[in-house]
């Protein structure tokens, strides 16, 4: 049984260690770049066939809706709805989809991200969702790493959501976003 833990042990550190190599060599590899205008809010969002491992960096805030975006629908615990110009995070290293932004809707401050593994292209794919939300009074919502459906275009994509915070009340919305 103490050599099985021994190999097991190994394969484990192997396993990390190649995975902390490949996000070391890949970091920022794999900036997605925006090709269009920017996903609809709806969460049944259709994709187009871009090559989404090309590399390149638009500026952010290029418009309503425009690459650098988020479109924010939060209507539990409380209610937040709006749209913000905000630089937005898409990148793909190997088969990992990752996308992040922060951004302020109506005076509440919402940061969210999307990781998804084994991405393969613009579709539909299982992901963990983490999102925080900070309203105007102070209070505060969050809910980390919640499995979730998510919708991924050439330019963005969107997701929806419902999953209890630790302190018990069930943060519920979809997020919409345009890659920057």
């Amino acid at each position: 049984m103490n050599s099985r833990n021994r190999v097991l042990g190994r394969s484990v550190a192997l396993a990390g260690g190649l995975l902390l190599a490949v996000s070391a060599c890949r970091a920022g590899a794999g900036t997605l770049p925006p090709t269009g205008p920017a996903a609809p809010a709806s969460a049944a969002t259709t994709s187009t066939a871009t090559d989404p491992m090309a590399g390149a960096t638009a500026p952010a805030g290029a418009g309503t809706g425009g690459p650098g975006s988020l479109t924010i629908g939060i209507t539990s615990p409380v209610s937040v709805a709006g749209h913000v110009n905000t630089p937005v995070s898409c990148e793909v290293s190997g088969r990992r989809y990752v996308e992040s932004a922060t951004g302020v809707v109506n005076a509440t401050t919402v940061a969210q991200s999307v990781r998804v593994a084994g991405y393969t292209g613009p579709g539909s794919y299982a992901a963990v969702v983490t999102v925080s939300l900070v309203a105007a009074d102070a209070s505060r919502y969050a809910i980390d790493s919640v499995p979730a459906t998510v919708q991924i275009t050439s330019t963005g994509g969107s997701v929806s959501f419902s999953a209890s915070t630790d302190a018990g009340r069930t943060l519920t919305g979809s997020i919409s976003w345009a890659c920057s």
